[in-house]
């Protein structure tokens, strides 16, 4: 078994952690963001093997860590990455961006809906919906950070499910891993048909 910083989701987390420092400064997704993402992978990757083979070697092991971080972990967080840039290039699409003079519209909105509800005689709130509705008005002026906190949630949990797939993954791969075979045992189930046959052709 290896250390956890050379396994299959920490690597790919430290990948999508570099990437993520670097996507926000290169503006609008294009195929040219792509490939400058790409190589931020790569070169994060070939850090990462440098260090695994100083101390095991396990190429193959290697081989099939990078095959999916390459492959498949890089395609998932591009698919995230792509949306979520649209949505930042356009503020999320937040009215006015969340200017302050959007900010004061949306608190005079609420107030005004607060106080028709609270004075209208055909609805009939409980006790504590007056406290409700007080918290409502105050927080409207917050809706744009709401609206930028829930879009940055989403994607926060899209990431992270490309990790808990890639240990899922990793896992998978502990499973079908060759068991090593006794050298006795090797020399039977390698040579014993080839005896056989030598037999045959002696009789």
């Amino acid at each position: 078994m290896y250390t956890d910083r050379f396994t299959l989701p920490f690597v790919a987390q430290v990948l999508i952690a570099a990437a993520e420092r670097r996507r926000p400064g290169l503006g609008r997704w294009t195929p040219e963001v792509r490939e400058e993402l790409k190589k931020v992978f790569e070169t994060e990757v070939a850090e990462v093997r440098a260090r695994f083979l100083e101390l095991f070697d396990d190429r193959p092991y290697w081989a099939k860590v990078e095959r999916l971080l390459v492959e498949d972990c890089f395609d998932r967080y591009c698919a995230l990455a792509e949306r979520q840039t649209a949505l930042e290039q356009r503020d999320y699409g937040i009215w006015r961006s969340g200017d302050l003079l959007s900010r004061v519209a949306l608190g005079t909105l609420g107030v005004a809906v607060g106080s028709f509800l609270m004075r209208a005689p055909f609805i009939h709130l409980p006790a504590a919906g007056d406290v409700v509705l007080y918290l409502g008005m105050l927080g409207t002026p917050l809706l744009p950070d709401l609206q930028v906190w829930m879009h940055q949630r989403r994607y926060r949990k899209g990431l992270g499910r490309i990790v808990e797939d890639m240990a899922a993954a990793a896992e998978q791969q502990k499973l079908y891993q060759p068991l090593p075979l006794a050298s006795g045992a090797s020399e039977v189930a390698v040579d014993g048909p080839a005896r056989a046959e030598r037999s045959r052709e002696r009789g």
